[in-house]
């Protein structure tokens, strides 16, 4: 990483995206280049809905699974609730 300090970075969330979308279910597939996340909502006596797809390139999905696997260990390590980066490198 660069010595330059990183600029903070502002987000524009709608009511409706805020509100978030139930899954407890994902499937993971790939192309090529990209790597596909379908989230799922699988519910009793319902036929499994995708809620939301996202598209990935290889790289972004790489920098995401860094970033979950940070997060899920500060979790489990007793660390506050916060918001992490995928841009970010590891440490």
């Amino acid at each position: 990483m660069s010595d330059e300090p990183r600029k903070k970075l502002e987000l524009n969330l709608d009511a409706e995206t805020a509100r978030g979308k139930y899954a407890n279910l994902a499937v993971v597939s790939h192309g090529r280049d990209e790597v596909i996340l379908d989230f799922v909502a699988a519910l009793p006596h319902h036929k499994p809905q995708v809620v939301s797809r996202i598209v990935l390139q290889r790289h972004q999905a790489e920098a995401l699974a860094r970033t979950l696997r940070r997060t899920l260990d500060q979790q489990q390590a007793g660390a506050s609730p916060g918001a992490a980066r995928s841009d970010e490198e590891p440490n």
